[in-house]
C-alpha cells in the first residue's frame, strides 16, 4: 500500500494498524478496500485529525472513536476494544492511535485472547512494531496472559 501512515503494520487481509492517518491516507485506505477505522486517540492528541469522523464517513467507511488513556489502563479499555473488534469482525479494519502503541498492544491482546494465537508468536509481531513498556506486560497478565517479554 502506498501511504504515508507511520508505523503501519498489515496483520492480515482484513486488519491493519498504524499511527494517525492524514486526510489523504483515509481515502487511500478506502481505495484499498478498508471498511472501518477505529481511532483509539483522544481528540486532544497533538496529531489528531479534527475532522476524522466526517472524513471517514464521507469516504463511506464506518468510524469508531474510543479514546484510551494508556497512562491509566483499566480492564474496561480492553473489554471495550474487544467488543468493538467483535462487532466489526466481518469488515476490513484499520486501527490507529497517535503512534500505533495502544493499537498494536490491544491487537496483541485480541489476537491471543480471542483469536487464540500463540502468545509468543503474537509478541514477535508486536515487537516488529514497537518495544512495549512494562505497564503493558502487567496489563497483559491482568487478563490471564503470560505477559511474555
Amino acid at each position: 500500500m502506498n501511504h504515508s501512515i507511520s508505523n503501519y503494520y498489515q496483520y492480515s487481509n482484513t486488519l491493519a494498524a498504524g499511527a494517525q492517518p492524514s486526510e489523504s491516507d483515509i481515502q487511500a485506505l478506502k481505495d484499498k478496500g478498508f471498511d472501518a477505522i477505529v481511532n483509539l486517540s483522544p481528540a486532544s492528541a497533538r496529531n489528531a485529525l479534527q475532522n476524522e469522523a466526517s472524513l471517514t464517513e464521507k469516504a463511506n467507511m464506518h468510524y469508531v472513536h474510543f479514546p484510551v488513556d494508556c497512562s491509566n489502563l483499566r480492564p474496561l479499555h480492553y473489554k471495550t476494544f474487544e467488543g468493538i473488534m467483535r462487532a466489526i469482525h466481518d469488515k476490513k479494519v484499520f486501527v490507529h492511535c497517535g503512534g500505533n502503541i495502544k493499537s498494536s498492544n490491544l491487537i496483541h491482546m485480541y489476537d491471543v485472547l480471542v483469536k487464540e494465537k500463540d502468545e509468543e508468536e503474537s509478541l514477535q509481531t508486536l515487537k516488529k512494531i514497537q518495544n512495549p513498556e512494562d505497564k503493558w506486560f502487567e496489563y497483559f497478565r491482568s487478563f490471564g496472559m503470560k505477559g511474555l517479554r
